[in-house]
């Protein structure tokens, strides 16, 4: 199978589905949540996989690609940008949480993680052996305690990393925030697959970790938390913090201030 029938599928796959709706109470309208996903494919013994075993990076819970698919010759990431609706409500919006991102932004992650399994039953069912961490009952996501600054942190040591997958396959970099800014911006949902079939890797037009941020400060400014700096990114524990009270306060959606509104958004700010 071709890159470009994998492609085909998971485009017919996100074509029909009749999930990609949210509706809006308050609104009482029904508004798109995700938009047409992105790909890029990283080869399974790249280097950078076992890179993240380092502590200062990920940590040994790591596990590499072969560790989730002995067979693994190619790791499939996938992009999918929220709606213009979804974003621009939230961009506009003054509150701590909209509507529009209440709903939308969990809708999003289920639908992605959705779509992901049904083309690797596609995949599967064309006779390739593939795997999702993010629904194996190996993936773990521990944390430990850290000092950022003079300020208490986390530092999360996850079995699998969306991100740094789709950053090793050159979708994108991340910025001070800590989301990845791929070329459709950083505000999307990411989902990975780990397949048998030895597929041509994606070029990596960057070399810096960071090379898409522009380092603006706008996500400094909009986190209501006060959980970013330049000097130490993004503080997740005050991240994690500030999430649990959304959540307890506001019945969850998440917070995302960080994501809209900033130049990063919908599109690669630093536009090589």
């Amino acid at each position: 199978m071709k890159v470009s029938d994998i492609q085909a599928i998971m485009l017919k796959i996100f074509q029909e589905s009749d999930n990609n709706l949210i509706h809006l109470p308050d609104e009482d309208i029904d508004i798109p949540i995700l938009e047409e996903p992105v790909m890029a494919i990283a080869a399974a013994d790249d280097p950078m996989f076992t890179e993240l075993k380092k502590p200062e990076v990920i940590g040994p819970n790591w596990l590499a690609p072969q560790e989730w698919l002995p067979s693994a010759k190619s790791v499939l990431v996938f992009f999918f940008p929220y709606s213009e609706e979804i974003r621009s409500r939230a961009a506009a919006s003054t509150e701590y949480i909209n509507e529009a991102w209440k709903y939308g932004y969990p809708a999003g992650s289920a639908l992605s993680k959705e779509m992901n399994m049904a083309l690797l039953k596609e995949l599967e069912a064309a006779g390739m052996a593939v795997n999702s961490p993010i629904g194996d009952p190996r993936f773990v996501s521990a944390s430990v305690p850290v000092m950022i600054g003079d300020e208490e942190g986390l530092h999360f040591t996850p079995t699998w990393s969306t991100r740094h997958a789709a950053y090793i396959a050159g979708l994108g970099t991340f910025g001070i925030h800590r989301h990845l800014i791929t070329e459709k911006g950083c505000c999307g949902a990411i989902t990975t697959l780990i397949t048998d079939a030895d597929l041509p890797a994606t070029e990596r037009t960057y070399t810096d970790l960071y090379e898409n941020c522009i380092h603006c400060g706008l996500c400094i400014q909009r986190c209501p938390a006060e959980a970013i700096s330049f000097e130490y990114l993004r503080n997740t524990k005050k991240c994690r913090d500030w999430g649990g009270y959304l959540r307890e306060n506001y019945g969850g959606g998440g917070c995302g201030k960080c994501m809209v509104a900033v130049p990063c958004e919908h599109r690669n700010p630093a536009g090589r």
